[in-house]
């Protein structure tokens, strides 16, 4: 499922340091221009590309998502094209310089099938020596990091819990409580990720036509105990 309500406590939960060191992260390892973004939430990563002079697209299936996205670029004076759209289904034949997709937003997209479209949209829409930027969480993360996770806070603002569930293979389920002491609004959502194995996704991207991908996790050299997989892949001229 897509972001709902909780959408809307979704920045007040991240740490901005991780989109810093995201940006740092691309700064080092690709350069392009004009690009479209795939599952760009509230924008965090989208506002911080846009000052460095990027032309970006982004895109979200979530309508609440887009709505906080549409809300921070009214604030910010900043015109960008957002549209909703399913990254499963999409079409910008040979016009982008990169293709984007943070923050574990591939990890929604459960079937692998589905994946392979991802991948498979994302080759056409670049254009030759283009690049394809994504990260999923890793299986260590998944089956021994979150397993059985639970973590609770009660603040002022508000209380929030949240608990995981794993099946040890990768999928899990996130199951998220927001109660807002201000408006005592309430939120209650259930989301459900799931990632493969770095062989898997590398086959995936090759059948797809990318056969120079680049592996690293947290930012640095691949390990496998690690929380997050970043690729790096090109269309080769």
């Amino acid at each position: 499922m897509s972001y709902q309500e909780f959408a809307y406590y979704y920045d007040s939960l991240m740490d901005p340091q991780f989109y810093e060191d995201y940006l740092a992260f691309l700064d080092k390892h690709v350069s392009f221009h004009k690009a479209i973004e795939l599952g760009c939430g509230t924008g965090e990563m989208t506002f911080r590309l846009l000052a460095e002079g990027k032309d970006l697209i982004a895109t979200d299936l979530s309508d609440d998502m887009l709505e906080v996205l549409a809300e921070k670029a009214e604030v910010k004076g900043v015109h960008l094209p957002m549209y909703r759209m399913d990254m499963c289904d999409f079409e910008i034949n040979g016009e982008m310089d990169a293709v984007l997709c943070f923050c574990d937003s591939l990890n929604y997209i459960i079937d692998l099938k589905d994946v392979k479209k991802v991948f498979i949209h994302a080759y056409k829409a670049l254009h030759k020596g283009g690049c394809f930027v994504f990260d999923v969480d890793s299986l260590y993360k998944c089956n021994v990091i979150l397993k059985d996770y639970l973590e609770e806070s009660y603040d002022e603002d508000y209380y929030f819990h949240w608990d995981v569930k794993s099946d040890d293979h990768g999928d899990i389920i996130h199951h998220v409580i927001i109660e807002d002491q201000e408006t005592h609004h309430h939120v209650d959502e259930i989301h459900h990720q799931k990632t493969y194995d770095v062989d898997t996704y590398k086959q995936l991207l090759e059948e797809a036509g990318f056969h120079h991908v680049d592996v690293y996790s947290d930012f640095h050299d691949y390990e496998e105990q690690c929380e997050r997989v970043i690729f790096v892949c090109f269309k080769e001229d």
